[in-house]
């Protein structure tokens, strides 16, 4: 029994005679009765009652007939879906993410994207940038939104956007400083730091001639932030981890070229990438100059 069977069964049964349902199939009338025919031998029973003008269906016609409809439905359905899947509308999306993202972007592009793409099921991981690109590379997630430097081997990279690092602390830490300040401000200051950004500030500092007082080295940008909320001292984040301020806080981006954060999203290289993770970074990236996170 063929898929095609059914349908030209269904449609003489809904045309009443093999000649209409041959015109509603734009084909010749043998074929289609031989196709009937077959069908009837291999059931082993017939379908229709025959006179000289109409065809009805006897009572194992009727039962075939609300069958083989919930069965060509159940296929034309399953196309449907099948080319949402592949559009990207359908299915499960993993995606990690550092921590300095979950706070600000990852909620915006996440609320968007559901907009967009409501039938996507969305599975979110929170890592730091190693374990999320260990994790892309184990086929764990499909997507991984991090933040370089980073060994970029086997996987493929797509930019989304840079940002400043930025000083956050008590309004008493900056007195006399407004706006964007240079990196020297920080010298007298008790420095929180975050461990991932540690080695890229600390050298900097050096380039430029002073060594800065870490009060604390922390595993997460939150922490750091939220010990500068308790007024230890000032912590050095990203833009978008930095946003959130408490009263009495004040942000002040780093004044500097060299020291910038780019997010990124971090796919498999080589291997197949769903059409969900294809339109979630697309989505990135196309509406990543709405939003004012950006903007120093």
């Amino acid at each position: 029994m063929e898929l095609r069977q059914l349908a030209y069964f269904v449609a003489i049964a809904q045309s009443g005679t093999i000649t209409a349902a041959a015109q509603k199939l734009h084909m010749s009338q043998p074929p289609l009765s031989l196709q009937l025919q077959k069908l009837e031998e291999e059931l082993g029973c017939p379908l229709f009652e025959r006179d000289t003008r109409h065809l009805r269906m006897t009572p194992a016609g009727e039962l075939f007939y609300e069958r083989a409809q919930g069965i060509l439905q159940q296929c034309a359905d399953l196309k449907r879906e099948m080319a949402d899947l592949q559009a990207g509308g359908r299915g499960l999306l993993r995606i990690g993410s550092v921590s300095s993202l979950n706070t600000t972007l990852l909620p915006r592009w996440v609320a968007r994207f559901h907009n967009s793409y409501p039938q996507v099921r969305l599975e979110l991981t929170e890592r730091d940038s190693y374990q999320l690109l260990e994790l892309v590379r184990n086929h764990r997630i499909d997507l991984a939104l991090v933040r370089r430097p980073f060994s970029g081997q086997g996987l493929e990279i797509h930019p989304i956007c840079s940002e400043p690092m930025c000083t956050v602390g008590q309004a008493h830490f900056f007195q006399g400083l407004c706006g964007p300040i240079a990196p020297s401000a920080l010298a007298n200051m008790p420095l929180l730091l975050y461990r991932r950004w540690e080695p890229v500030l600390m050298r900097y500092f050096a380039e430029v001639g002073f060594e800065p007082t870490v009060l604390c080295c922390s595993e997460d940008s939150r922490t750091a932030l939220r010990l500068a909320q308790e007024g230890l001292g000032v912590a050095c984040a990203p833009l978008s981890a930095a946003r959130d301020l408490w009263p009495g806080a004040e942000m002040h981006p780093l004044q500097t070229k060299e020291l910038y954060s780019e997010i990124c999203a971090v796919t498999l290289r080589g291997h197949y990438t769903g059409a969900a993770a294809k339109n979630f970074i697309a989505f990135t990236q196309e509406t990543r100059q709405e939003s004012n996170l950006y903007k120093s």
